[in-house]
């Protein structure tokens, strides 16, 4: 889910030529919220790491997202590494965020700054947070459907599809893993694969540790967080 928002705000972000701070940390702060809905369940896999790759339409370049969940998704680190060329501008950034002890922190890779929040955890069912739960306003806004079920590289994924007056597509779920992707957006296609998915790995001490150099600031969770 996070990878869809982040390529619809990489768009929007470069056909706009805006580059307001603001906006910014907004965005990427109702990123990590859909991250951490899209990863706590209890039914789908314990622990695995996945990895899925994004791509920009009129060669405006790729992201590539690892996410590595454990215990249902209770706690989870996300890397996002986006290489995105537009107009003569060019934007690589590696952005991490890490879910742990009841907060989501959210840095980029090189700064000494980043952003935590804690979780509402009264507004966080993690019986029934995906995709396909979201309150019935946005379904209406989105025309959000269920598709039903299509096996996708030998997994039965649930399909969802969605058509709102600058957005449509599709989403290929397994269990929290996004197997496919496929979006347009104002007119411009953006596709995601799954690239690598490892099952209940090994984690080590690092995956889910906070950077001892990075000072968080805390923010109030945004109300669509409640949504």
């Amino acid at each position: 889910m996070k990878q869809l928002l982040l390529a619809l705000c990489t768009v929007l972000i470069f056909t706009a030529c805006k580059n307001n701070t603001t906006t910014a940390e907004k965005s990427t702060t109702e990123n990590v919220i859909s991250e951490v809905k899209e990863a706590i369940t209890n039914e789908g896999l314990k622990a695995a790491i996945y990895q899925t790759e994004t791509v920009m339409p009129g060669g405006m370049g790729t992201t590539s997202s690892t996410v590595s969940f454990d215990d249902y998704g209770k706690k989870s680190h996300t890397v996002v590494v986006a290489a995105i060329s537009f107009g003569g501008r060019s934007m690589n950034t590696t952005t991490n965020s890490l879910r742990l002890d009841g907060y989501v922190y959210s840095w980029q890779t090189g700064n000494k700054s980043g952003m935590k929040f804690k979780i509402d955890e009264s507004k966080f069912d993690p019986n029934n947070l995906d995709f396909s739960s979201m309150n019935e306003k946005l379904r209406k806004e989105l025309n959000y459907k269920d598709e039903g079920t299509e096996t996708v590289d030998g997994k039965e994924c649930r399909v969802s599809s969605f058509n709102s007056e600058q957005m449509k597509g599709k989403i290929w779920m397994w269990k929290q893993v996004p197997i496919k992707m496929e979006m347009s957006v104002v007119g411009k296609s953006v596709t995601t694969t799954l690239k690598r998915l490892d099952e209940n790995p090994s984690f080590s001490a690092e995956t889910f540790a906070l950077p001892s150099d990075v000072e968080f600031k805390e923010m109030t969770m945004p109300s669509t967080a409640a949504n």
